[in-house]
């Protein structure tokens, strides 16, 4: 069975489907950013029900919706570049010849990969320095809300080399 995103045109035309595992991958991503949007919705409906029916709070229920928003935002981000979803100023790349736009947007998506990457190394450096530390409301060291960082981060590294490869090895653009 085929992935009914694949046959969606993005931006720039069809993307490289990149095999079952990696359509797997995306699958998991977002059921994963589906679960922390739940999370998110329960957490706030909770604090309403609690705050103005029952007259208290939960005070995780502040805290929480704001770290699994960070989950949120970078699994989408992924899930973005893997469709060719972010902005882009292609107005050059556009009026080029057809090889030499491939390359050119093939050099720029593997810049971005290897930024991409330095941040896999920083967010994984911020987490062995004050990932151990409790968030203030719940017993949940910060690292299990800052490992998305890394995870995210290098699954983008991950569809932008992928992308620029496919580019490299059919001579334009996607």
């Amino acid at each position: 069975m085929t992935d009914p995103r694949e046959s969606l045109p993005t931006a720039a035309g069809p993307r490289p489907s990149g095999g079952r595992l990696l359509r797997a991958l995306d699958r998991l991503v977002g059921a994963v950013a589906g679960l922390c949007v739940a999370a998110t919705a329960v957490a706030v409906c909770l604090n309403v029900f609690y705050r103005y029916v029952l007259a208290s709070g939960l005070v995780w229920a502040d805290e929480l919706p704001g770290f699994l928003l960070v989950w949120i935002a970078f699994l989408g981000a992924y899930l973005a570049a893997r469709d060719d979803g972010h902005i882009a100023f292609d107005l050059l790349v556009a009026k080029l010849p057809r090889p030499l736009s491939g390359l050119l947007s093939a050099l720029v998506e593997l810049s971005v990969a290897g930024f991409a990457l330095l941040m896999v190394w920083l967010s994984l450096a911020m987490i062995r320095r004050v990932g151990w530390r409790e968030i203030e409301t719940l017993p949940l060291p910060q690292g299990l809300f800052m490992a998305v960082l890394p995870v995210a981060f290098a699954l983008i590294a991950l569809a932008l080399a992928l992308r620029a490869g496919f580019r490299l090895r059919h001579g334009g653009r996607v």
